[in-house]
Formats: structure tokens, sequence, C-alpha cells
């Protein structure tokens, strides 16, 4: 069995009084993947999506995270915040999904 791996391209991480946010994007064989997820003080406005980038140079939607999954293990948004530890694990699993999609 040929194990898979992944390698990072880059990464952000932001926190404000109102929201925080880590992006990741990483390499995949030969596709580019990007994980974003953005934790609000609402469900409703935060996301955790898998994206890889097509061939036409546009980001296309391949794996979701669902919002109630993670949220409420997540801290309040505010600025002293560590984005990349409190959403670190979420983007793993995300990248764990979009290998496992992509070697399929």
């Amino acid at each position: 069995m040929m194990t898979t791996t992944h390698r990072e391209l880059d990464e952000c991480a932001d926190a404000d009084r109102h929201r925080y946010s880590y992006d990741r994007i990483v390499k995949i064989g030969e596709r580019r993947v990007r994980i974003r997820v953005r934790r609000d003080f609402y469900p409703q406005q935060s996301v955790a999506v898998a994206e890889v980038l097509a061939d036409s140079m546009t980001w296309t939607h391949l794996a979701t995270e669902p919002t109630a999954a993670w949220f409420y293990e997540t801290a309040l948004p505010g600025t002293a915040v560590d984005a990349r530890a409190e959403l670190g694990s979420i983007t793993d699993l995300l990248i764990g999904r979009a290998t496992a999609i992509l070697t399929a």
C-alpha cells in the first residue's frame, strides 16, 4: 500500500474581536488544496472547507466539515486567540479527507 503525504506550501492565521481564521495550502500528489476554516461568534457564519485548484485555476469545492462537529469545542473569538492552535486539528482533518478523495 502506497502512503500519500502532503507538502505544506503556505499558511495564514488571523484573529480579531469578531472572528478568527486559519488557512493552509498544501500539495497532495500533483494537486494544490486550500483548507479554509473561519470561526465567528455564530455557527451559521463559520465554515470549514477544503477546495482543490482546478486546471482552470479556480478553487473547486472538495469537502466540508460540518460546523456542528467543531464549533462548540473552539474558543470564542478575540484578539488573543491563537487561531493556528484552535483550528489546526480541523485543517488536519480536512487535509486527511482531501488526501483520501484525491488518491482514491
